[in-house]
This record gives structure tokens, sequence and C-alpha cells, in this order.
């Protein structure tokens, strides 16, 4: 029972994010699996259920990637933690069905799912702010960066990863890159000490 409703997250997430909400197809997801239309709604209620269902996976997928970085990274400096941060964006949305799903549905949320989505993402988002927010004190308790303002500083680190993310789902990823090492030499050199 639950492989099958993992194989249906997995078609899904496959079909929401190559066709979009409203090009996507229970009957294809259905026939992708190898079950019928009908058994979907054995695990899911409807399809705005099983879309809610694969956009929570994908963010917190993220927020479980962000959660591991932070840890890979303990031990590093803030500038190293956050510029590798920012250089594996790209990759990921080349390799990873799951992240570039997130990306581009929080930018075009279906209508009707409109609230419900934009919630979960901006759950998401402060969850991740957290995580940023820790490495940014730790930091400023070593006196390696001067901010006066850590809430700041990591919002404005967040809007270096948004302009990054539209260059993602709107331009190319070579474009993503230019505006990355522009942005950062910038930002880094405004809080550093």
């Amino acid at each position: 029972m639950i492989m099958t409703s993992d194989e249906i997250k997995k078609a899904a997430l496959f079909s929401f994010g190559r066709n979009g909400f409203d090009g996507a197809s229970l009957s294809k997801i259905a026939e992708e699996v190898g079950i019928k239309k009908q058994s979907i709604y054995t695990h899911y209620k409807s399809k705005d259920d099983l879309f809610l269902t694969v956009l929570e996976d994908s963010l917190n997928n993220d927020l479980t990637y962000l959660t591991n970085w932070a840890e890979q990274y303990k031990e590093e400096s803030l500038h190293d933690f956050l510029f590798s941060y920012l250089q594996q964006l790209s990759q990921r949305f080349e390799e990873e069905d799951s992240f570039r799903f997130g990306l581009r549905i929080s930018f075009f949320p279906p209508d009707h799912l409109y609230d419900d989505v934009m919630e979960m993402v901006m759950a998401f988002e402060s969850r991740c702010e957290e995580i940023f927010i820790l490495k940014f004190d730790h930091a400023m308790n070593d006196q390696t960066i001067h901010i006066e303002d850590t809430r700041s500083a990591v919002l404005a680190y967040l809007s270096i990863l948004d302009a990054i993310f539209v260059e993602l789902v709107y331009g190319k990823t070579e474009r993503a890159t230019l505006k990355m090492n522009a942005i950062w030499k910038i930002y880094w050199r405004g809080i550093a000490k």
C-alpha cells in the first residue's frame, strides 16, 4: 500500500513538474504507476490533495537538504557555507525533479490552490530563515562579520537566492551564475569584517 502511494507521488511529481497542475492527468499518472485512475482515490482524496502532498514532500526534501548542508558546514566559515550553498543551486535545479517542482510551484501556484501553496511556502521559508539566522549569529559571536541586525542580513542573503531562483525558473543557468557571482561579491564585502 505504501509502495503504491510513493509510486503515485513519484509519477505525480514528474507529471505536475512537466505539465503544471492543469496539464497533469490523473489517468496518465495512474497509467504510469500501472493502476486504474480510481485507485488513486484510495490514497488521495483528489487531484488537489495529491498535488499538495507532492508539494509538501518537495518542500520537506529541500528543508532536509538545507539542514544537512548546515550540519555539513557547521565547522566552516559563514563565507564558505553561504557561497557553497549558492553554487549548488543551479545543479540542483537541473538534476533534482523535486527541487525544480517546488521552486516552479512557488512562482506559479494553481489559482484555486494559491492560498494553500503560499501558506506552505511561507512556513518553509520561515524554517529556512531560522537555519540561516543560527549560522549568522554564530559568525557574529566569532566577530567574522559586522552587521547590526542578523535578520536583515539573512533576508538580504535570501534575496540573493530569490534572484537566482528567478533566473533558474525564467531564464538560463548561465545567467543565474553571472548574477550569483556579481551579487555575492558585493554582499560579502558589505557584511565581512
